[in-house]
């Protein structure tokens, strides 16, 4: 469902950017759509259990999943922007067993932005992107007890940085390609500290 409604927010925002504007800002948004590594850490499920009165061992059943986000960005000249908005990075899904105990959980994060985004640009059209920037992460995991599965919350700050490429159709319609590495993503004592990955396809408009 998240896939198929953001191919369609892409195509809803190219359809619009098609259409002439009266003017243009420095103001941009962005809506892109791609694949998500997020893992979780059997040691740390292990322990989680294990101080719950459970002994076992977790397996990673699915790190990848559909990620998404939304921007919205201001342009310095032609050189630098400021980039702030959310991400979700989708779920992770993981097993944990003993001789008497089968259970899956999953750990579901996201996140708030804001990064300084560099622009060298290649040719007319044609542009290198790389950023750097800081976020606040949230993470839900379920996790087992001997009374069944818990939720968990957990939250904090980190730093991020990525490298990416940007083709401009028009002058306010632009396609772009990204990777990004988010360097913490949860807590040791539930489902672990998660380095994720995000590659990303995204609309640019320019209001």
């Amino acid at each position: 469902m998240i896939k198929k409604s953001a191919v369609a927010v892409i195509a809803l925002t190219a359809a619009f950017a098609s259409a002439p504007v009266a003017a243009q800002s420095n103001f941009y948004g962005v809506v892109g759509v791609g694949r998500s590594t997020i893992d979780v850490d059997p040691n740390s499920i292990n322990n989680f259990a294990s101080g719950a009165g459970l002994v076992g061992s977790a397996t990673i059943a699915n790190s990848n999943d559909v990620g998404w986000k939304l921007q919205l960005g201001y342009q310095f000249g032609t050189s630098f922007a400021l980039e702030g908005g959310y991400t979700d990075l989708g779920h992770a899904e993981y097993t944990t067993s003993n001789t008497l105990y089968i259970a899956r959980g999953s750990k579901r994060a996201d996140l708030f932005n804001l990064d300084l985004v560099g622009k060298l640009p290649l040719s007319q059209s044609f542009s290198a992107l790389a950023r750097l920037g800081a976020y606040r992460w949230e993470t839900r995991s379920n996790l087992p007890t001997t009374a069944g599965m818990i939720s968990v919350t957990d939250n904090g700050y980190d730093l991020k940085a990525g490298v990416g490429a940007q083709y401009d159709f028009t002058g306010n319609f632009a396609l772009r390609g990204e990777f990004e590495r988010f360097n913490g993503i949860g807590k040791e004592l539930s489902t672990g500290d998660s380095k994720v990955n995000l590659f990303s396809i995204g609309a640019v408009l320019k209001f």
